[in-house]
Formats: C-alpha cells, structure tokens, sequence
C-alpha cells in the first residue's frame, strides 16, 4: 500500500495529493496520476527494482537507502544511501551520496554533488558534471543566480491573509510593509523548525512547503548578513534569514501584483 506522510502541519489532507509519497512496488509507482495537484516528493525505498519510466509533472523522485531504480526518458531521480540508479535515455540523476551505484546509458546526466563516487559511464553521450560549488551564503546566492549588493530580495507563500504556520507557537504575519525579526534566531539547529524565517529563491520553489487555495506569494528584502544557507542542505531552493522587510505580492514567477 502506498504511505503518505505530512511534513509541514498546515497541510490539507487530499488522498495523494500530499506532500510526500513513498513507493515500495512498481504497481504503486505506475498507480500514480501523470500529474499531481500539488508538488510532491515521492521517495522510492525498495530494494526490488523500480522502473522510473517517465517525469510526473510537479513532482520531485528521490531514491533512498538500498533502493534499486531504472529512470527512462525524461524522468529526474534524486539518489542518496546505498541507492542503485541505472539511467537511460534523458534521465537526470542528482547523486548525493558517495555510496550510490549509478550507471548512465545515452544522453543521461549525472550531476555529481559529493567529492566521489564510482559512477560507470555505459555510452559516449552521457555525461558527469561535477559542480565545483562555494559553500555558504555566497554560494547560495551565485547558485541559485539571486543578485544584490548588500541585500536580496527573496519569496515566501503565505496564506490569504498573510500568514505562514497557522493555528501555531510560530504563526507569523507577512503584511506587505512590515519589517520581520526572529527573536530566536538559531539557524544552525536545523533545515527546518523554529529558529529562523525560511525563504526561497523563487516563488514557485515554495511550493514545495506549502499549498493551500487561496494562498499568496510575497517578495522579502533582505540583509545578505541576515543569511544562513545549510551546507548539504535536503532542500537546495530554500534559505533561512533572520529578519526581513516584506515588499509586495507577486506571482509565482516574482512579477508583481499592482
């Protein structure tokens, strides 16, 4: 039976249609709409082989621990643990751990994001790409191509009346010209949880955290001193920040909304 489990508690609860999904068998992958509401990771844990055999729009495939995954097409599977990744066609592969057994046949790419790994190279025309990455606020910031001198400006999704984490100890007002500063701000405790604002370099990367009808997205100024980027972080778009000045509305491409 496919498991589905919440990571963020101001989630609507819609049958599949949440924010992660985790595949053991072949019949529950294939089960799958070709589309899904809203973005979804769908962790594959197995250690039978699963067949990725194409890319679900608005979703992210992650292979964990001893998985064992086959990605045709366009498909795009992240790899991590002990996993095993045969890629073929336009297959991307993201591996984050040394200890993958990857194997790229015709024009795949494998992003190579840990210092080694013993990826086999099966046809002329797939290729290894080996990002050289500064570490950092400043690698963040030229990573995710974000500009500005002494500040940037971010993105949040808020709700319909400018609120994130609703209903809790950190619910939090975003109106537009409020000026925002964390009290406890610890960001190196943890990627998620209290101790810091969380921001994305794009709206739409927010997606990710939250989908709720009705929400809203908004720019935030920011203070590049006020920047904490996690090194190795599970979700590269998103940064923390200490305090910031929220600037307007804008759509999930950051245009604003007069």
């Amino acid at each position: 039976m496919t498991q589905v489990g919440h990571q963020y508690p101001n989630r609507e609860a819609r049958g599949i249609n949440k924010m992660e999904i985790t595949i053991t068998t072949q019949a529950e992958l294939d089960g799958l709409p070709d589309k899904l509401n809203e973005f979804t990771r769908i962790y594959i844990k197995s250690s039978n082989r699963i067949i990725v055999r194409r890319a679900r729009e608005n979703s992210s495939v992650e292979a964990r621990e001893n998985s064992s995954v086959v990605a045709w097409g366009n498909s795009s599977v992240e790899a991590w643990g002990n996993s095993s990744v045969v890629a073929r066609g336009n297959s991307c592969i993201r591996c984050q751990s040394e200890s993958c057994d990857i194997v790229l046949w015709g024009f795949a790419v494998l992003f190579l994001l840990v210092k080694k790994n013993k990826a086999k190279l099966k046809s002329k025309t797939a290729t290894i790409i080996k990002p050289i990455r500064k570490p950092g606020t400043d690698g963040w910031l030229k990573d995710e191509g974000v500009e500005g001198a002494k500040k940037v400006i971010l993105f949040k999704r808020v709700s319909s009346d400018w609120k994130t984490q609703e209903n809790t100890e950190n619910e939090t007002l975003w109106t537009i010209g409020s000026t925002l500063q964390h009290q406890l701000w610890s960001p190196k405790d943890s990627e998620c949880g209290d101790g810091k604002f969380h921001a994305c370099s794009r709206p739409y990367f927010c997606d990710e955290f939250r989908s709720v009808k009705g929400d809203r997205y908004v720019a935030v100024k920011i203070a590049k001193r006020d920047l904490y980027a996690w090194p190795n972080a599970d979700y590269p778009h998103k940064i923390a920040f200490r305090a910031g000045t929220v600037l307007y509305e804008c759509d999930k491409h950051g245009k604003k909304i007069s």
